[in-house]
Order: C-alpha cells, then structure tokens, then sequence
C-alpha cells in the first residue's frame, strides 16, 4: 500500500475545494425557499384572500407548521436532484476493469464530498431563514397590517417598521421595528445598531436556545424576541422580554394600531 503524505493529503483537499462547487452548482431544479413557501401556504390556507380571524387565532401554529411544511418540501427537492448528482459522480470515479468498489470510491471521494455537503448546509440554512421571513411576512399582509418593508434606517434594515417609513422619519419612537431571524444567536445586534431609534424593537423567531444572559442584553436595548406561544411556554416561560405572536397583537400592536389611527396617521 502507497504511504500517502500530508502534501499529498493537502493537494487531495484543495482540488476538492475546486471540484465540490461545480458538482454543486449541477443540482439543478429545486425551487427557491419562497416559492415552497408560498406552495407550503396556499396549501394550508388556500389562496386570497384569507380568513383573517382564524390567522390571528392560530398564528403561532400557523408560524411553526408552514416553515416545517416548506422546509420539507425543499428537503424533498434536495434529495431528488443532489442525490441524482452524487450517485452519478461516485459511479463517474470508477475506474479498472471491474470499476472501483462503491465503499472505495466514497472513500476516494471524501474531500469532495465533504465540501459538497458543506456547500449543501449553508445553502439549506439560507433558504430556511428566507422560508420563516416569507411566512411571517405574508401572514402579516393578510392580517392588513400597515408596514413598510425593508426600510434603510441608520445603517440597519429591518423587515418592517410599523406603521410606515414615512412616520419613523416624522416621530420615531411612536414606531415599532420588528424583524425575522429563524435563529438568533448575536445577529439581533445586526439590527439594534446605535442610531436606531423606536418604540420598541420586536425579533421574530423559532430560536430555542437563547440564553439568560442574551436576553438580558436585548432587555436592555428594549428588544423584545416574539416566538409561537409552545416555544415561549416551553423555553422562555419566565422571561418578560420573550413573548408570543398571540400577545405580540393582543398587547403590542393592535393597540398601537387604535393609537395611529385615532391620531390620523394611518
């Protein structure tokens, strides 16, 4: 048996850092995060317009189930069209006669394959983050809610200020910044930068491993997280900065909404 060097084991990992993004680039086929989306919502609520009293009921459930939903149908696609692609590169490293044996050429293959699934991970991370956006996003747009998208305020861009971009510039802290992140870890400070002014500042998501001492720092910079009401019962009973999406409307924002409108702004 050859002895193999570690030159020769680095000069395998690099070739494979070449080889590993156009056997990627060959899965073709899978839709993007919203539109299994947007397939995972017409499906559960068929199309516009929606029964809104039912999404504000059920929007916790609404939130977990459609982000699951689209998520499987994305796992779905990925498996067809990346399983078709790797079965036809392990057979392609067959060489010999008899070709290679099939645990052999995976073993060959390794670097490549190990950079593939990397390159697959943060794909599938990237689409699960945009599929948990679009929902939110759309449940919003069918509970009528005023917002501006995507604003440029001071450095930042969050998902929506409510009501409108227009009153943020005309009195900020009347306002209200909500965003969507599937997991949190320390990108909420992405948001909440230093020239950001509001009401509050609320952060959607599914994330169940915030720690206590995390919270404590968005307690101080006023961020409240909004989670469906199991995550929040489950993980963050105890903690008045974590909320549900059904206390999110309740206590948050359909009182704002009574204040705009009673001061004509919406």
């Amino acid at each position: 048996m050859n002895s193999i060097t570690s030159s020769d084991v680095l000069a395998e990992f690099d070739q494979a850092r070449k080889v590993a993004p156009k056997l990627f680039r060959q899965c073709g086929g899978i839709p993007s995060g919203i539109e299994l989306t947007r397939r995972a919502i017409v499906e559960a609520l068929g199309k516009p317009p929606y029964d809104t009293e039912y999404i504000k009921d059920n929007f916790s459930l609404l939130v977990s189930d459609l982000q699951l939903a689209a998520y499987g149908y994305y796992l779905q696609a990925e498996r067809e069209a990346c399983g078709e692609v790797l079965a036809k590169y392990v057979e392609s490293q067959a060489t010999g006669e008899a070709g290679v044996d099939v645990l052999q050429s995976l073993q060959e293959s390794f670097f490549v394959l190990d950079r593939f699934f990397l390159s697959l991970t943060q794909s599938r991370r990237q689409r699960a983050g945009a599929s948990f956006e679009e929902v939110v996003q759309t449940l919003f747009q069918a509970l009528g809610y005023p917002y501006t998208p995507q604003p440029e305020l001071s450095g930042s861009r969050p998902d929506f200020v409510l009501p409108s971009f227009a009153h943020y510039a005309a009195f900020a802290a009347d306002c209200m910044i909500f965003t969507c992140k599937r997991t949190l870890r320390e990108r909420w400070r992405q948001v909440v930068t230093e020239g950001l002014t509001g009401q509050a500042f609320y952060l959607a998501t599914i994330d169940e491993g915030i720690s206590r001492p995390e919270l404590a720092k968005m307690k101080d910079r006023s961020v409240l997280v909004v989670v469906p009401k199991l995550i929040k019962e489950k993980f963050y009973g105890d903690q008045l900065n974590v909320i549900s999406f059904e206390n999110f409307f309740d206590h948050h924002l359909d009182p704002a909404v009574s204040r705009w409108r009673a001061n004509g702004v919406i």
